[in-house]
This record gives C-alpha cells, structure tokens and sequence, in this order.
C-alpha cells in the first residue's frame, strides 16, 4: 500500500510512544539516593531488639546490655553500562515522525537522537534499579548479571542479606486460590511480626496482579465485607480500581492501616522475555521509605585524555570513532539497593 504523503494524518508526523520505566517498588520502599565520592559504598542495615532492662539486687552494679549492632559491609557496586551508537546511516535520512519535507542537517538530527538516548539509557538502569529492588524484597538477595567482552552473559556479583527471615510459603489448603484459605489474618500475622520485630506498622502492601482475584473470591474476606456498608467500611474495603496503566489500587484494611495495591510492573529480562517485577503469586508487605540506594563514583577517561572520578546516580560519556564515523553515548551507574531493616517487610507466596 502506498504512503499518500499528501494526507493530513501522515504529515502532522508520527507520534512514539515510548515505555517509560515503573518505579513503584523503588519509590515506594528505596526512595533515598545516596551518591559518593569513591567507587566503595557503606552497606549498613540492622535487625530490631526488645530486650529488657535487667534487675540488680540492692546495693548491686549495673549489667552491662549489648548494643543492637548494625552490620557494615564495603562494597563496591558492579557497574551498568549502556551504550548507543550513532552512525551515519542513522542520521542521513529521515527520523521517526519527522516530516518529509524537512529540512533539518544531519547534525541536527544527531543531537536530537543523543538526548534521546540520554533518556532511554538512563530509563534501563532505572529498570536494573527496580529488578534488584524486587529481588530483595521478595528474596533477600538480588543477583547482578553482566555481559563479557566474548558476549555471554555471566553472574558478575550476588548481593545477600541472609539474616532476612520474614517470607512465608503457604501450601495445602492455606493457598490463596483455595477459597476458604484465611487472607486476612495471613495477612495480619506477617503486619504484625513486622510490629513485633520492627517497632513500625506496615501501611502498604503491594501484590501481583493475579492476587487480587484471590482476594475478590474469598470467603473469609466476603463474609466481613457482607455486614452493613458503614460497619463493613470500618473494617476493610475491596474496590479495586487502575490509577496507572501498572498499578490497581485494590483496597485498604482499616484494622491495619494498610493500603492494597497491585502491581502489574513489567520489563525484558536478559533473555529478551517480558517478565513482572513481582511474579505471580506473591505479596510484600511493609513500610514505606525505609531503604535507600547506593551510588559509587565512576572513573573514566575524560576529554583531556586523564582519568577522572566522578560522584553520581549516572555519568555520562560522549566518545567518537573518526574512522567508523559514529559516535557513542555510554551512561555509567554503579548502584546497590539497601534496606534500613532487615524487619521492615514481609513477603508471603500465597500459592
């Protein structure tokens, strides 16, 4: 079929569309962005205590009580770095959505696809930050795999927090798709051990998108919702409804104080499969703005030639090869996601 370059639609240009990266895991519960001046960062996290003060007998000295160390690791963050090429094919002819009768230089369009390879590449490690974010909430450890020179894809660290012990399996007739299983107190023992252990109250739960049909067809949570509207209300409430094309709010359990949300967050993972961010079957459960990232310093050769060390989330590099003719545009991160607690969440897999 021809393209009539006459017709109003095809010259008012195309419109992209691009899918900017979702950040709920990372807002929600790794708000804080930290940057230093070295390539080490400090990783510091702690478990909650609740000892008691001790009795002495009269007359007697105090006990001395250990302090609730917090444990401090040296790091150095494995780097992310994305790269794009501009090469003179790329900007000799027209770009997307530019009109056919433009005039515009190849410069130009050079400088408009730089910008957006600015925005695109720092979007992927926006993506990187969200998965590792995922990972340790739902495990407690989160894997950094990277590409060699050769192309295979290695596992270039594993980060681990092996004193997390707050996630629950639920088998047998438990399961959250089994209609009797009991929802609300799962949900309420795991809101509070967090309180037990923490000191804090879990306002917020964040739950694949298939949950939320368990939790619609569940008799327990039917049978509290089917007394009177204004009692019913005091207690909970299920309304599920989209406030962004990834995120339902479902809900808020009044008893708990905690809001109910889905997730529906995807990416490509490193095999090219579209993947959720929290897989099927799971629900966190915790405390918002509680965790922070860790950014290191990237050293890299600058235009002068030398090396130079550089504190930020992303630092960018602009290099040219004269004798490919092409450009690049590199965006160096090195980034590790950290909790305050390690008692700040909980997960449950509900099947």
């Amino acid at each position: 079929m021809a393209i009539d370059y006459n017709d109003t639609r095809t010259m008012l240009g195309a419109i992209e569309r691009a899918h900017k990266p979702t950040t709920l895991l990372i807002d929600t519960f790794f708000p804080t962005a930290i940057s230093f001046p070295t390539n080490i960062v400090e990783m510091e996290y702690r478990k909650g205590g609740r000892k008691m003060a001790p009795f002495v007998v009269a007359g007697g000295k105090g006990v001395n009580m250990a302090r609730t160390g917090s444990e401090i690791k040296t790091y150095v963050p494995p780097m992310m770095k994305p790269k794009r090429v501009i090469s003179a094919a790329d900007i000799a002819r027209r770009g997307f959505g530019e009109n056919v009768y433009s005039q515009r230089t190849p410069a130009d369009r050079a400088a408009e696809l730089r910008a957006l390879d600015l925005a695109e590449l720092i979007d992927s490690c926006t993506r990187r930050q969200e998965y590792m974010a995922a990972q340790l909430l739902i495990n407690g450890s989160y894997e950094c795999k990277g590409f060699a020179d050769d192309g295979n894809l290695t596992i270039v660290d594993t980060v681990t927090f092996p004193e997390f012990d707050n996630k629950t399996t639920l088998s047998g007739t438990d399961t959250w798709d089994n209609g009797s299983a009991q929802i609300y107190d799962n949900i309420g023992d795991v809101s509070q051990k967090i309180r037990r252990n923490a000191g804090i109250t879990p306002t917020i739960a964040l739950m694949s998108q298939n949950v939320v049909n368990y939790l619609i067809n569940n008799e327990q949570l039917y049978k509290y919702l089917m007394v009177p509207n204004r009692d019913a209300a005091v207690l909970m409430n299920l309304q599920p409804k989209l406030i962004r094309p990834e995120v339902m709010r479902v809900g808020f359990i009044q008893s708990l104080n905690m809001e109910l949300y889905a997730y529906d967050g995807v990416f490509l993972n490193d095999s090219g499969v579209l993947e959720q961010y929290i897989p099927d079957n799971h629900i966190i459960i915790g405390a918002p703005g509680r965790g922070k990232r860790l950014f290191g310093a990237v050293t890299q050769i600058d235009d002068n030639n030398q090396h130079a060390t550089y504190e930020g989330e992303y630092i960018p590099k602009y290099t040219v090869d004269k004798d490919a003719d092409t450009s690049a545009l590199t965006i160096s991160s090195r980034c590790v996601v950290v909790p305050e607690f390690l008692d700040d969440w909980g997960v449950i897999k509900v099947k």
